[in-house]
């Protein structure tokens, strides 16, 4: 039966070690949000990729502030930022339908901050602090 060397079998773990892919760079991000002056008491904050256009990550709004934990894998780079909020009116619909609320709810946060967001940012490795300062 071959004997085998513990030296061979030590310098295949270190080679081993030394060759495991290297963690990807994260990039988080928090602050505040608010809209004339007054903070955004919900809603989500997106930073979607500025190349692709597709979502990246995303946070919830609450009390006008938001924050981004490492374990949304957001990479380091260029954003575009889109912000909603939907929010009561204080209307209520005349014939709610069962298990749905009976407010009616519309986007508090104008378009040129979501679906036509003008707002951009560029996060890099580590933390990033990041506030928004919205009006109408």
């Amino acid at each position: 039966m071959p004997r085998v060397h513990t030296c061979g079998v030590l310098a295949l773990v270190f080679l081993a070690i030394g060759c495991a892919a290297k963690p990807k760079p994260i990039a988080m991000a928090e602050g505040e949000i608010t809209l004339d002056g007054e903070p955004v008491d919900g809603g989500i904050i997106s930073f979607v990729h500025a190349e692709g256009g597709t979502p990246a990550s995303g946070a919830a709004i609450a009390k006008g502030k938001y924050k981004l934990y490492p374990e949304s894998g957001l990479a380091p780079g260029k954003y575009k930022v889109e912000i909603r909020w939907a929010k009561s009116t204080g209307e209520k619909v005349k014939e709610p339908v069962y298990g749905h609320s009976p407010y009616v709810f519309a986007e508090a946060i104008p378009e040129k901050y979501n679906a036509e967001s003008m707002l951009k940012a560029e996060l890099s490795e580590g933390s990033n602090e990041l506030h928004f300062r919205l009006e109408k």
